[in-house]
């Protein structure tokens, strides 16, 4: 299969220029010259389209409202990746990891790089080589007659995954759907700081004959926290309290998006489970605990329904 040679209606980023400084977003921005295309993307993803103030040199922006776009990858090969150094005149580097792909005169000589990808991350950090440069071209799933979009990354953790990706493409045997995602990234450092930010994941579902072109729900937006505070020791959690028959006609008001999401992740199936799950903190794997953070901001309700009850309880008392 050849890669495509279709001129991309407009491209997916993950960030913008803000008053001249770089900015990180927690949802797709989308960049198109096609005024009918940006309109198109807001129908479908949130957002309004706008001038492009952002960077780049298409005309039109969107700042969507997801993390997650279903999209059709036609096959491995339109999935492109090198690896290249800049310098002051231009690209002073550019091989594949084993050979070099250009200048003309060096293409298909061993380019010098580090073997171990570990070691290919180092040289890059102090300047040395090459850093990933990973080209995606897709399709919208639900709307493939809008034309192609394009996504490009240097992330290192897309290139550890690359061959995954290819792989996970050709045993489809043809377009895929897959999610591409902003995930979300949380960790605390082994000084104590507390680190988030999203990473693009692009995950293969399947042949469009056995998967969905849309996802069954929408979720929300899950807002990037802000990173944990160093750690400390840990308060004794009191016991729980069970409310008696006199305080259970206190209600509750609880996001039912929250509690689905939340049980997605914890892998629960009723709302009481979800709940004590999450109050327990009986989190495991990075998607669950950036989900534990977004879980930790609905305690206040959990707490305001404990003062109410306790008001209660007071005033039959009396």
């Amino acid at each position: 299969m050849t890669q495509s040679t279709t001129v991309p209606v407009g491209s997916f980023r993950t960030g913008r220029l803000a008053e001249g400084r770089p900015q990180a977003l927690d949802a797709w921005r989308v960049t198109t010259d096609d005024a009918e295309v940006a309109a198109r993307i807001a129908n479908l993803l949130g957002g309004q389209p706008q001038p492009n103030e952002g960077g780049g040199n298409l005309a039109h922006e969107v700042l969507t409202k997801v993390e997650t776009v279903r999209v059709l990858i036609d096959g491995p090969d339109a999935v492109a990746a090198h690896m290249i150094l800049w310098g002051s005149k231009g690209i002073t580097h550019q091989c594949d990891g084993l050979e070099f792909l250009s200048p003309e005169e060096k293409k298909g000589q061993p380019c010098g790089c580090p073997p171990v990808f570990e070691d290919r991350k180092v040289a890059a950090k102090e300047g040395r080589g090459p850093t990933p440069s990973i080209s995606l071209t897709f399709r919208i799933a639900a709307e493939p007659a809008l034309g192609e979009f394009h996504f490009m990354t240097s992330s290192w953790q897309m290139a550890a995954q690359l061959s995954d990706l290819t792989d996970a493409l050709k045993r489809v045997n043809g377009p895929a759907i897959c999610d591409l995602t902003l995930e979300l990234v949380v960790y605390t450092t082994k000084m104590g700081r507390g680190v988030c930010y999203r990473k693009p994941v692009v995950t293969v579902l399947g042949s469009p004959d056995t998967v969905m072109i849309e996802p069954p729900q929408v979720a929300e937006l899950t807002p990037t926290p802000a990173p944990p505070p160093l750690r400390r020791k840990a308060r004794p959690a009191p016991e729980p309290t069970i409310p008696s028959a006199m305080e259970s006609s206190h209600s509750v008001s609880v996001s039912a998006a929250l509690l689905r999401q939340a049980a997605e992740v914890l892998g629960t199936t009723v709302h009481e489970e979800t709940v004590i799950a999450a109050l327990s903190e009986i989190v495991a794997g990075r998607q669950q605990t950036a989900e534990l953070f977004r879980l930790r901001e609905q305690v206040g309700q959990i707490a305001a329904i404990a003062g109410r009850a306790l008001q209660g309880r007071d005033s039959a008392l009396t």
